[in-house]
């Protein structure tokens, strides 16, 4: 793709994203929340539309940054489990309160579900596309970006501290898959 259809295809890309989240979110029944978060977010537009695109390139997955893991690849991962976890927990235990372990298995699926979908389209696909054309710093704040305006489709992310934190937290996922060169390390 050219820069302006790259540009414009993220944008579309992104506004379709933000409506199902949001229809997602407006309807309480779970096969609506279901059809519109899962199917049409998740699978159609984080998943098969980007597969689509990408289907002629020769090494497809190595290019949305599905690759084998190394020693840097390794350092970065424990250095990002270690702040995203401890940002989560040091705070609850020092407060006194109680982490809720026994919550632990009944997130692990929307968890590992919503990272796959965010981080093979925001990092795998956004990223490493749109770096093609405008390199890499820029891209890590378009990135950032991106993922920041997607949360407005969620309501409990529509304050503009919301969107500023959910901004550092998209460039810090997107530092993360550059440095690490691995989009599985930062899925997950």
């Amino acid at each position: 793709m050219n820069t302006l259809k790259t540009i414009l295809f993220c944008i579309i890309m992104e506004i379709m994203i933000i409506v199902c989240v949001a229809s997602a979110n407006i309807y309480s029944n779970p096969l609506w929340y279901f059809f519109f978060y899962n199917i049409l977010y998740g699978v159609v537009f984080s998943f098969l539309i980007p597969i689509f695109l990408l289907r002629k390139e020769r090494n497809m997955l190595y290019r949305i940054g599905v690759k084998p893991f190394g020693r840097k690849q390794i350092v970065v991962l424990i250095l990002f489990v270690a702040i995203s976890v401890g940002g989560q927990l040091v705070p609850i235990a020092a407060s006194g309160g109680i982490i809720p372990w026994n919550l632990l298995p009944m997130g692990m699926l929307p968890l590992v579900m919503t990272t796959f979908f965010e981080e093979f389209l925001f990092r795998g696909f956004f990223q490493s596309s749109l770096e093609k054309d405008f390199g890499a710093f820029p891209v890590v704040i378009m990135s950032g970006l991106m993922f920041s305006l997607y949360h407005v489709g969620y309501p409990g992310f529509r304050t503009s501290a919301d969107i500023v934190l959910l901004f550092v937290v998209g460039v810090g996922f997107a530092v993360s898959y550059k440095l690490s060169d691995n989009n599985l390390i930062v899925s997950y």
